[in-house]
């Protein structure tokens, strides 16, 4: 799938996942893109995207109590990049992905803090995703951004508007 069809095939599971929640549809989509893209590049055609339906590549802690799966992830650790094996949540769909990633966010503190909620813009949203340590990649936020201006990503914002949610928690 082109990263295209994967934004005209989960704007909608996006837009609805982030309602309510203060953060970016354009953040979410670009980190969905990033998350769950295979080694080409292709979103959705990850491992754990394809067979495990976790798009964004959240770990199960010790709190999740649903299925999970060990699996092989690169992480960067004082700047250098290493194979780590981990556990990552099972879902039954995508949309269960999507859904339970936002209450994950909504619920640690460390993303409040961080002021993930607070952001007026998606580029201020995915600099402090990074700064709350959502990735160890220290390119992160810089990937997400780009993202969003290479698919005109602030699309899906204005989609939110327009269907009057809010992309800030009041």
């Amino acid at each position: 799938m082109t990263r295209e069809e994967y934004i005209e095939q989960f704007k909608h599971v996006v837009i609805d996942s982030v309602t309510g929640t203060g953060l970016f549809p354009s953040v979410t989509m670009a980190q969905a893109i990033l998350e769950s893209s295979n080694k080409y590049g292709q979103p959705g055609a990850s491992t754990l995207a394809k067979e495990y339906n976790n798009h964004f590549g959240v770990k199960a802690d010790r709190s999740w109590k649903g299925k999970k799966v060990n699996m092989r992830t690169r992480e960067v650790f004082n700047n250098n990049s290493v194979m780590i094996g981990d556990f990552f949540r099972v879902y039954d769909n995508a949309a269960a992905s999507f859904k339970d990633r936002n209450a994950f966010l909504v619920k640690n503190q460390t993303y409040t803090r961080a002021g993930v909620f607070l952001a007026q813009t998606p580029e201020a949203q995915a600099d402090a995703l990074q700064r709350a340590g959502y990735a160890t990649d220290p390119k992160y936020a810089s990937l997400i951004k780009a993202l969003i201006k290479m698919y005109n990503l602030k699309e899906l914002d204005e989609i939110e508007r327009k269907n009057g949610s809010s992309s800030m928690v009041a």
